[in-house]
């Protein structure tokens, strides 16, 4: 049995989910800068965001009075930086998301998988990690993984040709799960 081992890469910002207080449209596009206000010692933080209808913004909450001797001087230069990499930390953090009443699209989540696919007629276990906790269920991503469709995944689940591991059968993913292709699952899925 061969192992595989893909790393899932975010490319760009998914939209974040709640009501515009003008419009009443529902997603908002993350913009990947911060807003930083000093009042004396104390700091504001704010990720920007923007209606994808109307286009009006909300500064959504980072931090909020904070000491400036008490922040980290990493973070301090990844908010004056506008770091993607470190504003991505913040749009992917579950509890950081409720506390502000949003939450990711998963519909507009993109992602690309680095790694191989098994090879035919071998059977793989496969490793799956992520930086981020996706919102998505395991068995949706593999299927955007392995180019297939959610029932040919459960399909595949009922044959015994594929299976996940007791981690993996949670309703969403974490930064990582496990799961296990049989050697002919290629000759078991439909083309439609």
């Amino acid at each position: 049995m061969q192992t595989l081992r893909w790393t899932l890469r975010v490319h760009t910002f998914p939209r974040l989910i709640r009501r515009c207080t003008r419009c009443g449209g529902s997603l908002y596009e993350i913009s990947g800068r911060f807003r930083v206000n000093a009042n004396g010692k104390r700091l504001d933080v704010w990720l920007v965001c923007r209606c994808e209808a109307c286009k009006t913004i909300w500064n959504l909450p980072v931090l909020t009075r904070i000491g400036r001797a008490a922040l980290d001087p990493q973070d301090l230069r990844g908010y004056l930086d506008n770091d993607p990499a470190f504003a991505l930390r913040y749009v992917f953090d579950p509890v950081f998301l409720a506390r502000n009443h949003t939450s990711l699209d998963p519909g507009t989540l993109e992602f690309t998988r680095q790694g191989e696919l098994p090879a035919a007629g071998e059977d793989a276990q496969i490793e799956v990690s992520c930086a981020y906790p996706l919102p998505l269920s395991c068995d949706r991503i593999a299927a955007r993984c392995l180019g297939l469709s959610r029932s040919q995944i459960r399909r595949l689940a009922a044959l015994n040709l594929l299976a996940f591991t007791e981690t993996a059968q949670r309703p969403k993913a974490e930064t990582h799960f496990t799961f296990r292709l049989a050697a002919d699952w290629q000759n078991t899925v439909d083309p439609h």
